[in-house]
């Protein structure tokens, strides 16, 4: 009894580590930026009645773009209740990490019956300098993962008492989890696969749960992509691409996870200038792919095999969760890629992106941890060996998790951060500038969070080839769908130009940038000139 109050309390002690984490890394607020912003205003249209989406400047309603529903639907009940969407993202984040780490914590030590890979499973969690960002900003991945890590934990339930109310529970678990990122298929494609070709039972019944798994799972989404298609004639406002060099995408592809995968290891830092030699770098990133690999054939291996085959020490349910995060691994990162090479608008290949599988790594990392301490069992040194370079990879990961959480709580994130609480831009336009004025910025969704102001965006920043006419903003060929251009040559709007435009236009133009700038911007008025942009009007005398 002392013992299991123990385990337990080991485990919420981690927990308590990553929201002690969070609270100090989210001093200022969660992180609010473009993605956020879409999420929360679309969540606050719902309940102000103007249905889940955007409302541009000219009042035409947009149905939620490029996200899954769920998310903002969970945001807005909590707006029902009466709580400010912003700041109950933030609690949210804290809620949910606490459960998603206390819940792998106690299903570790279930699995493995190892007391010191739940705590130290529990601690890498609780510690991740991924995680940790991550679940600062007012974002889908927290409620998308601990959605999917239920479900998984009641598939492995499941597999252990056939009980049909845990495959549901599973099933209504990972649906969910897709209907809050779309990204989340991994988890529906996961249980279908293993249902069908690892359950240890004859094929009808494998087809049969492995269907009805299937069906719950899709069921809410197919009716949010009916909803979608009829509203908007494309799935989450994405198209797929005309033609694709599946060479260059893959050579694109494999360079960024490259980095991402690198960055569970070390500091970013270290990616392109490493404190020791660079080629072990390109270890670090073989054995960020080759563990689960590994993982994966041996748990394929072990669940082939007769059950009367195995040795008595071997704990049977160990190598059905080994299959299950090293399979859910690689089906993901199949997911993201087809995803990046395939459609259009291209998504973003970053830390953020791969926190499912990241969640998945550590897990895996704990119960590989309990697999060699019970496979040394005779040889107690190399057992304390294992024990100390897991507890030192812990105390590593805690000592960058510190400095990120230090980091966000001096200067905030996101709309969030004290760069933009003291913009002189943003305190002209509250003061100085009319709420029916029309504005065209490359910066909307800043202006729409911090002002509740809609603004049209600036055309040139969402290019996707640089224009080879270097044409004037006042003067130059006005696009169809460009509606804020069009209205600032007609003298009806402001552009608002902030410092970022630079950043944001250096990947498109390259060392051309200041030059398309500079002629972009060419003739018009400065209405104010700010620390951190400048506002123009047109010039009525060119």
């Amino acid at each position: 009894m002392v013992e299991r109050i123990l385990e337990k309390f080991a485990v919420i002690t981690a927990a308590a580590v990553g929201i002690y984490m969070l609270a100090v890394s989210m001093r200022l607020g969660p992180g609010v930026g473009g993605d956020a912003v879409i999420y929360i205003t679309s969540a606050k249209n719902l309940l102000a009645g103007n249905g889940l989406g955007l409302v541009n400047p000219a009042g035409d309603f947009r149905l939620l773009p490029y996200f899954p529903p769920f998310y903002p639907l969970f945001l807005a009940f909590f707006g029902l209740l009466g709580f400010s969407i912003a700041k109950i993202a933030g609690i949210l984040n804290i809620v949910l990490f606490t459960l998603t780490i206390i819940l792998i914590g106690l299903w570790i030590k279930r699995t493995t019956k190892n007391t010191v890979a739940s705590f130290l499973g529990s601690l890498l969690l609780a510690c991740s300098p991924i995680l940790i960002p991550a679940y600062s900003w007012a974002m889908s991945e927290p409620l998308c993962i601990f959605l999917g890590t239920t479900g998984l934990i009641l598939f492995d339930r499941y597999l252990e008492y056939h009980t049909p109310r845990s495959l549901i529970g599973s099933a209504i678990c990972c649906g969910l989890s897709f209907l809050t990122r779309y990204s989340a298929a991994a988890y529906i494609a996961m249980g279908g696969i293993f249902l069908l070709c690892f359950q240890k039972q004859e094929l009808k019944k494998r087809i049969s749960s492995a269907f009805q798994f299937g069906l719950i799972s899709i069921f809410p989404m197919i009716l949010w992509l009916v909803y979608d298609l009829q509203k908007t004639a494309t799935v989450a406002s994405r198209s797929m691409m005309q033609s694709t060099d599946f060479n260059a995408e893959m050579t694109r592809f494999n360079e960024q996870m490259k980095s991402v995968f690198l960055q569970w290891l070390i500091p970013d830092s270290w990616i392109e200038n490493p404190v020791y030699p660079a080629w072990i770098n390109e270890i670090l990133y073989v054995l960020v792919i080759l563990l689960p690999l590994v993982s994966l054939l041996y748990g394929i291996f072990r669940n082939l095999r007769k059950r009367s085959s195995v040795p008595e020490q071997w704990i049977p349910r160990m190598d059905n969760m080994l299959l299950i995060l090293s399979g859910f691994y690689f089906i993901y990162w199949i997911v993201i890629f087809g995803v990046s090479v395939m459609t259009f608008p291209p998504i973003t290949i970053g830390p953020r992106m791969f926190t499912p599988i990241h969640v998945a790594f550590l897990w895996l990392l704990a119960i590989l941890f309990a697999w060699i301490d019970m496979a040394l069992k005779k040889k107690p040194y190399l057992r304390v060996i294992s024990m100390i370079l897991l507890f030192g990879f812990t105390a590593f990961y805690g000592l960058r998790a510190i400095r990120i959480a230090h980091q966000n709580a001096i200067d905030g994130l996101g709309y969030h951060a004290v760069r933009w609480k003291e913009s002189d831009v943003v305190d002209y336009l509250r003061e100085n500038v009319p709420q029916d004025q029309l504005i065209v910025t490359n910066e909307e969704t800043a202006l729409l969070f911090l002002m509740n102001r809609t603004s049209w965006p600036m055309h040139e920043v969402y290019v996707q080839e640089p224009d080879p006419d270097f044409y004037h903003y006042e003067t130059g060929p006005v696009k169809a769908t460009d509606f804020g251009r069009a209205a600032f040559q007609r003298g009806e709007a402001l552009l608002v130009v902030f410092d970022s435009f630079e950043d944001q236009m250096q990947g498109i133009y390259g060392e051309n940038t200041k030059t398309r700038i500079s002629t972009l911007l060419e003739n018009l008025q400065v209405v104010f000139d700010g620390d951190d942009g400048t506002i123009y009007q047109l010039n009525q005398d060119s």
